[in-house]
């Protein structure tokens, strides 16, 4: 008879004990598809709940069967209840982000970049597999595992991973917080500036493509940079978005867009800066004939 036993903070009824109860019986309804069957018991132990998990000795292979898939379910726990906790920590504790809008915005980066599954360091960013072969290989040599000491102080290069996470994810969120901040500015100079004309016409084509026509549809000619605008663009503005400098310089009092690629980053960051000066063009034969061609292409 082999058994393995398993603790988690909390009594039977807590958030970690459901948890980890409802992955141990998926994982042994898995193993009984396989022709593995396994028995489950819990018992309350101090302020702790451990799950006892007994089975005949298979054999090597079904025996690491069984390691795996146990190893699989605990790194999921892992990933549903320790892990975020983990990430405030390091948010909070490494980097000194107390504030609670700042912990959370910067906790919600590190999860859009985790469920990105994107790299960090080097290599394919698979949280759950390198959480599941650390407890496959702890679980070669012991059976009784609590969850929490074992990623608290055997996980340390796992943890150094989350905290390079946590430093991307910050510079995300102060990039964000800067790109927000020079967008007010913006759209705080067009709400004072002056109109000089009444309308222009902005085509998009794509990417950085875009062309200008007035009001009667004649091509815009554009003069030097006002020397405000060229102060406020030289701040942040790349290349590819001198179609807002061409924009703030001309001053429109209405700006008529034309696009079907209303997602892209240029085009929000219009929509953004100009608010109620500019509308998205709905259904002119031009924009019609470019939605269809659009279709075209998808199908």
């Amino acid at each position: 008879m082999v058994a393995y036993h398993i603790s988690v903070p909390g009594h039977s009824g807590s958030n970690y004990a459901t948890r980890m109860r409802e992955l141990l019986v998926q994982t042994l309804h898995h193993l009984e598809e396989g022709g593995t069957r396994l028995h489950l018991e819990e018992a309350g132990q101090g302020d702790r709940t451990v799950f006892h998990l007994f089975y005949q000795r298979p054999g090597k292979q079904k025996e690491g069967n069984v390691r795996r898939s146990l190893s699989n379910a605990i790194a999921d726990y892992f990933m549903m209840m320790d892990e975020p906790a983990l990430i405030r920590h390091i948010i909070c504790k490494d980097f000194r982000y107390h504030h609670p809008a700042e912990t959370e915005a910067i906790e919600a980066y590190a999860q859009h970049i985790l469920a990105e599954d994107v790299e960090v360091e080097s290599g394919q960013y698979d949280r759950r597999e390198k959480v599941s072969r650390h407890v496959s290989r702890y679980l070669q040599r012991h059976r009784t595992l609590a969850v929490d000491g074992f990623f608290r102080f055997r996980m340390k290069r796992y943890r150094h991973l989350l905290v390079k996470l946590v430093e991307h994810a910050i510079d995300e969120y102060l990039l964000d917080q800067e790109y927000q901040e020079f967008i007010n500015l913006l759209r705080y100079f067009v709400s004072v500036q002056k109109p000089k004309i009444p309308l222009v016409q902005v085509f998009h084509h794509g990417k950085r493509r875009f062309h200008l026509l007035d009001g009667e549809g004649n091509p815009l000619s554009l003069k030097e940079t006002d020397g405000v605008v060229q102060e406020l663009m030289d701040q942040s503005l790349s290349q590819e978005d001198m179609i807002v400098s061409s924009l703030l310089t001309v001053a429109p009092d209405r700006i008529l867009l034309h696009t079907v690629n209303t997602e892209e980053t240029i085009i929000r960051t219009l929509i953004q800066i100009f608010e109620n000066r500019i509308q998205v063009c709905q259904g002119c034969p031009i924009c019609r004939i470019s939605r269809m061609e659009k279709l075209d292409s998808i199908e």
